[in-house]
């Protein structure tokens, strides 16, 4: 592994812990690394367009925040 990616490894390391082990730290994982994302950005798509021209189902950075919220 170069230097460059090994300080990048052990920044990401220090700023967001050890890896996710099971769901419930997988989702606060994600939820750190995409800490700044609004709201309305969806993560998981699951159709687009088939409700209409231009909408799309999912989960959404909310919609992760509010399932994290619901677990504490």
């Amino acid at each position: 592994m170069s230097r460059a990616m090994d300080r990048i490894r052990r920044e990401a390391m220090e700023q967001y812990g050890d890896a996710p082990t099971n769901p419930t730290e997988a989702l606060d994982h994600v939820l750190a690394v995409f800490a700044d994302a609004p709201d309305d950005r969806i993560v998981l798509e699951a159709t687009n367009n088939i409700y209409g021209p231009g909408v799309r189902t999912g989960l959404t950075m909310g919609d992760l925040r509010a399932l994290q919220a619901k677990l504490a």
